[in-house]
């Protein structure tokens, strides 16, 4: 033979791991959908907005105010015939009341 092979377990010295892809989303884990939801449906139309990117603030129950941030992403349908663009919402933080400042959690 003209040259080793490694093990399936042992990674090839030239590749390197990629980053990590989790994306921190805040508290948007524990905001109820149904607020995300009617949140997402006062939105204008993500085709004609010129910004990637919205926040709007909403009162989430028993969660207390809310400041939801939705990102524009375009989707294709199989076969490459339709294209469109929609909002997506990827994160979400609480939002002090007026007078106060919001409290950090340790």
């Amino acid at each position: 033979m003209l040259g080793q092979h490694c093990a399936m377990t042992e990674a090839p010295e030239h590749i390197t791991p990629l980053p990590s892809t989790l994306v921190d989303n805040g508290i948007l884990g524990r905001v109820p959908s149904e607020y995300v939801g009617k949140a997402q449906c006062l939105l204008p139309d993500a085709a004609v907005v010129h910004d990637d990117e919205i926040r709007v603030e909403v009162d989430a129950g028993w969660l207390g105010r809310v400041r939801l941030t939705f990102r524009k992403y375009r989707y294709t349908r199989p076969k490459g015939k339709f294209s469109a663009v929609a909002w997506s919402c990827r994160h979400a933080e609480s939002v002090a009341p007026t007078g106060q400042v919001a409290s950090a959690e340790i």
